[in-house]
Protein backbone atom coordinates (compact mmCIF):
# COMPACT_ATOMS: atom_id res chain seq x y z
CA UNK A 1 0.00 0.00 0.00
CA UNK A 2 1.45 3.41 -0.95
CA UNK A 3 1.71 6.43 1.32
CA UNK A 4 -0.28 8.46 -1.25
CA UNK A 5 -3.28 6.14 -1.02
CA UNK A 6 -3.24 6.10 2.79
CA UNK A 7 -3.05 9.89 3.09
CA UNK A 8 -5.81 10.26 0.50
CA UNK A 9 -8.10 8.06 2.61
CA UNK A 10 -7.32 10.11 5.73
CA UNK A 11 -8.06 13.33 3.85
CA UNK A 12 -11.44 11.99 2.74
CA UNK A 13 -12.49 11.04 6.27
CA UNK A 14 -10.86 13.87 8.21
CA UNK A 15 -10.47 16.79 5.76
CA UNK A 16 -9.94 19.34 8.57
CA UNK A 17 -6.79 17.50 9.61
CA UNK A 18 -5.20 18.06 6.21
CA UNK A 19 -4.97 21.86 6.24
CA UNK A 20 -1.24 21.64 6.70
CA UNK A 21 -0.60 18.60 4.53
CA UNK A 22 2.87 18.44 2.97
CA UNK A 23 3.15 19.46 -0.69
CA UNK A 24 5.16 16.35 -1.50
CA UNK A 25 4.25 12.93 -0.16
CA UNK A 26 6.94 10.39 0.76
CA UNK A 27 7.39 7.39 -1.51
CA UNK A 28 7.20 5.07 1.51
CA UNK A 29 7.12 5.05 5.29
CA UNK A 30 7.67 2.60 8.13
CA UNK A 31 5.12 1.64 10.77
CA UNK A 32 6.73 0.58 14.06
CA UNK A 33 4.09 -0.87 16.41
CA UNK A 34 4.70 -2.76 19.65
CA UNK A 35 2.50 -5.79 20.31
CA UNK A 36 2.06 -6.92 23.93
CA UNK A 37 0.33 -10.11 25.09
CA UNK A 38 0.27 -12.52 28.08
CA UNK A 39 2.03 -15.88 27.79
CA UNK A 40 0.73 -17.59 30.90
CA UNK A 41 0.67 -17.81 34.66
CA UNK A 42 1.10 -20.57 37.23
CA UNK A 43 1.19 -21.17 40.97
CA UNK A 44 3.82 -23.27 42.73
CA UNK A 45 3.80 -24.89 46.17
CA UNK A 46 4.95 -27.94 48.11
CA UNK A 47 2.93 -30.43 46.06
CA UNK A 48 3.34 -33.00 43.28
CA UNK A 49 1.95 -30.65 40.64
CA UNK A 50 4.82 -28.26 41.34
CA UNK A 51 7.45 -30.99 41.02
CA UNK A 52 8.10 -30.96 44.77
CA UNK A 53 9.41 -34.12 46.43
CA UNK A 54 6.43 -34.84 48.68
CA UNK A 55 8.41 -37.49 50.58
CA UNK A 56 9.99 -34.51 52.32
CA UNK A 57 6.62 -33.79 53.95
CA UNK A 58 6.85 -37.02 55.96
CA UNK A 59 7.21 -36.41 59.70
CA UNK A 60 10.19 -37.73 61.62
CA UNK A 61 9.06 -40.28 64.22
CA UNK A 62 11.36 -38.80 66.86
CA UNK A 63 11.32 -35.03 66.33
CA UNK A 64 7.87 -34.80 64.76
CA UNK A 65 9.28 -32.43 62.16
CA UNK A 66 8.95 -32.92 58.39
CA UNK A 67 12.04 -34.08 56.51
CA UNK A 68 12.25 -30.87 54.46
CA UNK A 69 13.41 -28.82 57.48
CA UNK A 70 16.82 -30.46 57.10
CA UNK A 71 17.11 -29.30 53.48
CA UNK A 72 18.87 -26.06 52.60
CA UNK A 73 16.86 -25.62 49.41
CA UNK A 74 13.31 -26.53 48.39
CA UNK A 75 13.02 -26.99 44.64
CA UNK A 76 9.89 -26.74 42.50
CA UNK A 77 9.22 -26.63 38.78
CA UNK A 78 6.43 -26.57 36.23
CA UNK A 79 5.72 -25.78 32.58
CA UNK A 80 3.64 -23.30 30.62
CA UNK A 81 2.61 -23.76 27.01
CA UNK A 82 4.56 -21.63 24.54
CA UNK A 83 3.98 -21.20 20.80
CA UNK A 84 5.48 -18.63 18.43
CA UNK A 85 4.57 -20.50 15.24
CA UNK A 86 2.05 -17.82 14.26
CA UNK A 87 4.83 -15.25 13.81
CA UNK A 88 7.02 -17.54 11.68
CA UNK A 89 6.13 -15.78 8.44
CA UNK A 90 6.69 -12.34 9.95
CA UNK A 91 10.07 -12.95 11.54
CA UNK A 92 11.80 -10.67 9.04
CA UNK A 93 9.74 -7.75 10.34
CA UNK A 94 10.64 -8.35 13.98
CA UNK A 95 13.29 -6.19 15.64
CA UNK A 96 13.26 -7.59 19.15
CA UNK A 97 11.13 -9.37 21.73
CA UNK A 98 10.89 -8.59 25.41
CA UNK A 99 9.71 -11.11 28.02
CA UNK A 100 8.44 -9.73 31.33
CA UNK A 101 8.28 -11.98 34.39
CA UNK A 102 6.28 -11.04 37.50
CA UNK A 103 6.69 -13.17 40.62
CA UNK A 104 4.70 -12.93 43.85
CA UNK A 105 6.61 -14.81 46.55
CA UNK A 106 4.28 -16.15 49.24
CA UNK A 107 7.06 -17.93 51.13
CA UNK A 108 8.88 -16.25 54.05
CA UNK A 109 12.18 -17.11 52.37
CA UNK A 110 14.26 -15.88 49.46
CA UNK A 111 13.32 -17.28 46.06
CA UNK A 112 15.58 -17.92 43.07
CA UNK A 113 13.90 -18.55 39.70
CA UNK A 114 15.06 -19.41 36.19
CA UNK A 115 13.08 -20.34 33.09
CA UNK A 116 13.96 -22.34 29.98
CA UNK A 117 12.36 -22.59 26.56
CA UNK A 118 12.06 -26.28 25.68
CA UNK A 119 11.32 -28.30 22.53
CA UNK A 120 8.67 -31.07 22.29
CA UNK A 121 11.15 -33.58 23.76
CA UNK A 122 11.78 -31.35 26.76
CA UNK A 123 15.27 -30.33 25.68
CA UNK A 124 16.26 -26.75 26.57
CA UNK A 125 16.65 -24.33 23.65
CA UNK A 126 17.54 -21.19 25.58
CA UNK A 127 17.25 -19.77 29.08
CA UNK A 128 15.15 -16.74 29.85
CA UNK A 129 17.72 -15.02 32.06
CA UNK A 130 21.16 -15.30 30.48
CA UNK A 131 22.92 -13.52 33.34
CA UNK A 132 21.66 -15.66 36.22
CA UNK A 133 18.43 -16.46 38.07
CA UNK A 134 15.82 -13.96 39.12
CA UNK A 135 15.96 -13.19 42.86
CA UNK A 136 12.80 -12.45 44.88
CA UNK A 137 12.81 -11.24 48.48
CA UNK A 138 10.95 -13.16 51.23
CA UNK A 139 7.28 -12.50 51.78
CA UNK A 140 6.19 -10.81 55.02
CA UNK A 141 4.73 -12.99 57.77
CA UNK A 142 1.27 -11.90 58.88
CA UNK A 143 0.08 -12.65 62.42
CA UNK A 144 0.95 -16.16 63.52
CA UNK A 145 2.30 -17.00 60.08
CA UNK A 146 -0.76 -18.66 58.61
CA UNK A 147 -0.74 -16.06 55.85
CA UNK A 148 2.11 -14.32 54.04
CA UNK A 149 2.04 -10.93 52.34
CA UNK A 150 3.75 -11.80 49.04
CA UNK A 151 6.91 -10.01 47.97
CA UNK A 152 6.79 -8.79 44.38
CA UNK A 153 9.59 -8.75 41.83
CA UNK A 154 9.65 -7.99 38.11
CA UNK A 155 12.34 -8.70 35.56
CA UNK A 156 12.62 -8.22 31.81
CA UNK A 157 14.55 -10.40 29.36
CA UNK A 158 15.46 -8.81 26.03
CA UNK A 159 15.87 -11.02 22.93
CA UNK A 160 17.33 -9.78 19.66
CA UNK A 161 16.08 -11.34 16.41
CA UNK A 162 18.88 -13.94 16.30
CA UNK A 163 17.70 -15.34 19.66
CA UNK A 164 14.04 -15.28 18.66
CA UNK A 165 14.33 -17.58 15.63
CA UNK A 166 15.34 -20.72 17.61
CA UNK A 167 12.31 -20.17 19.86
CA UNK A 168 10.03 -21.08 16.94
CA UNK A 169 10.83 -24.71 17.84
CA UNK A 170 9.88 -24.24 21.50
CA UNK A 171 6.60 -25.62 22.81
CA UNK A 172 6.89 -24.85 26.53
CA UNK A 173 8.50 -22.64 29.15
CA UNK A 174 9.98 -24.64 32.01
CA UNK A 175 10.08 -22.63 35.24
CA UNK A 176 12.44 -23.83 37.96
CA UNK A 177 12.60 -22.25 41.39
CA UNK A 178 14.43 -22.75 44.65
CA UNK A 179 13.25 -21.57 48.06
CA UNK A 180 16.40 -20.78 50.01
CA UNK A 181 16.47 -20.46 53.80
CA UNK A 182 19.22 -20.73 56.46
CA UNK A 183 17.02 -21.94 59.32
CA UNK A 184 13.20 -22.09 59.12
CA UNK A 185 11.21 -20.64 62.00
CA UNK A 186 9.78 -23.64 63.87
CA UNK A 187 6.52 -21.78 64.50
CA UNK A 188 5.97 -21.45 60.74
CA UNK A 189 6.74 -25.06 59.77
CA UNK A 190 3.10 -26.29 59.95
CA UNK A 191 2.05 -23.57 57.48
CA UNK A 192 4.64 -24.24 54.78
CA UNK A 193 2.51 -26.72 52.76
CA UNK A 194 -0.08 -23.94 52.27
CA UNK A 195 2.44 -21.34 51.08
CA UNK A 196 2.90 -20.75 47.36
CA UNK A 197 4.35 -18.31 44.84
CA UNK A 198 2.83 -17.13 41.57
CA UNK A 199 4.54 -16.54 38.24
CA UNK A 200 3.08 -14.45 35.41
CA UNK A 201 4.85 -14.07 32.08
CA UNK A 202 4.04 -11.67 29.25
CA UNK A 203 5.80 -10.55 26.09
CA UNK A 204 6.15 -7.57 23.79
CA UNK A 205 7.21 -7.76 20.15
CA UNK A 206 8.62 -4.78 18.26
CA UNK A 207 8.07 -4.95 14.51
CA UNK A 208 8.72 -2.67 11.57
CA UNK A 209 6.41 -2.77 8.54
CA UNK A 210 7.36 -0.90 5.37
CA UNK A 211 4.59 0.67 3.23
Amino acid sequence: MTATVILALVAAVLPSCMKHAPERLPESFAWNPGLAFPLGESSFGMNIGSGFDTLLLKLDSITGLPAWVHEQVLTMQGTMDFDLSTIDGNLDHMNWMLFRVNIFNGFPDRLLAQAYFTDPAGNPIDSLFADGPMVVSPGSVQGSGETILPAFAQRDAFFERDRIEPLLDATAILMRAAIVYPDPDIALIPFYPSYHFEVRIGAMIDVTVQF
